[in-house]
């Protein structure tokens, strides 16, 4: 639900971006790049940790369960950081002007 939330949240900002005179637009665009570029360097150290627990989960199964948290973590892991990493990307392309925002 928290998840839901913030989602609908960042859209209405990326819609309240779009009715945005020029100034006021590039503003809300360079905020949206700060906070995502402290999310992407979260998510960096997360995905660190992420894995470090992973190697703990596969010394922790055995030889009998052949790891299989451990390949969930590290599956979960790297979704989670493509997932942040292509936020950055796609703010970042978006700011740079190469995908235009169309204004109604």
């Amino acid at each position: 639900m928290r998840r839901l939330r913030a989602v609908l949240a960042l859209g209405s900002a990326a819609l309240a971006a779009l009715a945005a005179s020029p100034p006021e637009e590039q503003a809300l665009l360079e905020a949206f790049d700060a906070a995502l570029s402290a999310i992407a360097y979260a998510a960096s150290g997360l995905a660190v940790f992420g894995l470090v627990w992973a190697g703990f989960l596969l010394m922790a199964d055995g030889v009998e369960q052949r790891g299989s948290r451990a390949r969930s973590a590290i599956a979960l892991t790297a979704f989670g950081l493509a997932l942040a990493l292509s936020a950055k990307g796609l703010a970042s392309l978006l700011s740079a002007g190469a995908i235009p925002i169309p204004v109604p």
